[in-house]
């Protein structure tokens, strides 16, 4: 009788086990199922935006220059904390340095707002 006895009792070591076990079969039923939802629901991560980001660049702290695909243009915009401008309207795939041979590059003698007044007046 003592020894059934022994043999009934469960050791704590493998109660924690089988907690353990258990707990690792139901987070990876909820990680499968959580797989299967996302791979067999239509539209849910495969939504196209309009807007593409292209590229972009840090030119200070806190802004940057960013090229923005909309359809089948190029929207050159200037992001600075609260405020967002366009720099330039481009076809899509356009050939930066033709438009950069047209309007001159910034030279090093003539600031940058001369330069800026100057192709902004080329354009109009």
């Amino acid at each position: 009788m003592a020894q059934a006895a022994e043999a009934q009792e469960i050791s704590p070591s493998g109660s924690l086990l089988r907690m353990i076990v258990g707990l690792a079969l139901v987070l990876g039923v909820m990680v499968a199922i959580a797989w299967l939802v996302k791979r067999l629901t239509p539209g849910i991560s495969q939504q196209q935006s309009v807007v593409r980001i292209v590229g972009g660049v840090s030119v200070g702290s806190r802004e940057k220059v960013v090229v923005v695909q909309v359809a089948d243009r190029w929207i050159v915009v200037g992001v600075a904390a609260g405020q967002v401008s366009s720099l330039a309207n481009l076809e899509a795939g356009a050939d930066i340095s033709a438009i950069v041979a047209e309007q001159g590059p910034v030279t090093p003698g003539i600031p940058f707002s001369a330069w800026l007044k100057k192709s902004m007046s080329r354009k109009s």
